[in-house]
C-alpha cells in the first residue's frame, strides 16, 4: 500500500483547540488563485494560512504543531499550511498534482468531516473521505487531487510536506 490512514490522530482536546483557532474569524487567510502549480485560470481559488515555509515558522500556530511533528516522526520540515476551501454548488476537482517535485512525505490532516475528498492516483485510484481527525500519509511523488465539498461551508485540512528519514533528507 502506497498510503496510510490514521483515524483519531489527535486527542480530542488538541483537535478541538486547533478547530477553535482555525475556524475562528481571528486567523488570517491568504487568497490563492489556483490549487495547483503551474497556476491555471480554470481552477478554483482557495485560501490558506502558512504555518511553516522557507525553513522557518511563518505563523505563531507553529508552536501547536509539536504533536504532529512527534507523531509523524518528522526529522525535517519543508512546509506546513492550512488549506480552506469554501462550499461549491457542485463538486469541483483540482488537477492531478504533487505538492513537491522531490521525494518526501505528504500528510493531509482533515479538520472537519464533509463530502469532499482526496483522490490518490494509485492503481486503482483511491478515494479518501474527508473525516474529522483523520491523517492521510503518502509518498510525495504520488499524484493526488482535491474534490471540493457541497455540504459544509468550509473544507479545512492541514497539509504537511516533510522528511521522516534523515538519509532521504541528506540525499535531496
Amino acid at each position: 500500500m502506497n498510503y496510510k490512514i490514521i483515524d483519531n490522530f489527535l486527542e480530542k482536546e488538541k483537535l478541538e483547540f486547533l478547530q477553535k483557532i482555525l475556524f475562528s474569524e481571528g486567523t488570517p487567510w491568504y487568497y490563492r488563485d489556483s490549487m495547483t502549480v503551474p497556476r491555471n485560470n480554470t481552477e478554483h481559488a482557495f485560501y490558506n494560512h502558512c504555518i511553516y515555509n522557507l525553513k522557518k515558522p511563518q505563523s505563531n500556530l507553529f508552536e501547536h504543531m509539536d504533536v504532529f511533528i512527534e507523531k509523524l516522526n518528522i526529522v525535517a520540515l519543508d512546509e506546513i499550511r492550512v488549506n480552506s476551501m469554501y462550499v461549491q454548488k457542485d463538486h469541483y476537482e483540482s488537477k492531478w498534482h504533487t505538492d513537491r517535485y522531490f521525494k518526501c512525505k505528504t500528510g493531509i490532516f482533515y479538520l472537519n468531516t464533509c463530502n469532499g475528498h482526496t483522490l490518490l492516483k494509485t492503481n486503482p485510484i483511491t478515494k479518501i473521505e474527508s473525516i474529522e481527525n483523520r491523517m492521510l500519509i503518502f509518498d510525495s511523488q504520488i499524484e493526488h487531487k482535491v474534490i471540493s465539498q457541497t455540504d459544509t461551508k468550509r473544507r479545512m485540512v492541514i497539509n504537511f510536506n516533510y522528511f521522516d528519514n534523515p538519509c532521504a533528507f541528506n540525499n535531496n
